[in-house]
């Protein structure tokens, strides 16, 4: 978790640092089709009228970030109502759906890590021992340690692969697992919901696009 924080408080986009509020579960997810930067949400009173809306922040720092992004305002409730509407979508699916993400996680799981970081260790082993029979060969010894060294970071590779196949694994585990349980259709918005399953949303000019962290993406017109 305190990673994740630390992530989003440090979002980058075309080198523009922004500000990540943890309050709200829809905060540094929602990014403008147009222009690819994070949308804001913002408080409006319009004549009396409050409302609150997401805006894209190139479009409201344009003296600032120079651009003129045609990105349309969108209004909060119609943001939370797409992913009510695209997590019942995926529910009313999971017939389908299930099959697909348990074949993910089984494409995920085929990666021996264990056997070829013993193949790495073993490769590492083979080359200190070179490193022993070669005396005093420098350009050998300096051959030999720049292969150890190779073989160092391949082994570091293989086990951040690893740790990015168990977060992926666990991602669409999760989303198998909502979907198993929940035994009928989401009625209201829920910020814990957004946090469990929703990695971004996209805006368009017409619809939005749901992504799941499990990877899943559902078009929703909004």
């Amino acid at each position: 978790m305190q990673a994740e924080i630390a992530r989003r408080a440090n979002i980058l986009t075309d080198g523009k640092k922004r500000i990540y509020s943890s309050r709200y579960a829809l905060s540094s997810i929602v990014f403008c089709g147009h222009c690819g930067d994070i949308f804001r949400r913002i408080k409006w009173n319009n004549r009396g009228c409050k409302s609150t809306v997401w805006r894209c922040v190139s479009r409201v720092l344009k003296k600032s970030s120079g651009i003129d992004c045609p990105a349309r305002t969108i209004k909060e409730e119609v943001l939370q109502a797409a992913v009510v509407t695209a997590v019942n979508d995926a529910w009313s699916r999971k017939e389908s759906i299930l099959p697909e993400l348990r074949e993910n996680i089984r494409s995920v799981l085929e990666e021996d890590t264990d056997q070829k970081i013993a193949e790495v260790d073993a490769a590492v082993k083979q080359k200190q021992t070179e490193l022993l029979d070669a005396g005093r060969d420098q350009e050998k010894i300096d051959e030999i340690g720049d292969a150890i060294m190779q073989l160092r970071e391949e082994r570091q590779q293989i086990l951040t692969q690893a740790a990015m196949r168990k977060d992926v694994k666990d991602r669409i585990e999760d989303l198998a697992t909502f979907l198993d349980e929940q035994t009928q259709a989401v009625t209201e918005y829920s910020d814990a919901l957004v946090r469990r399953l929703i990695e971004r949303i996209t805006v368009y000019d017409e619809m939005l696009v749901v992504e799941f962290k499990s990877g899943l993406e559902i078009e929703v017109d909004a």
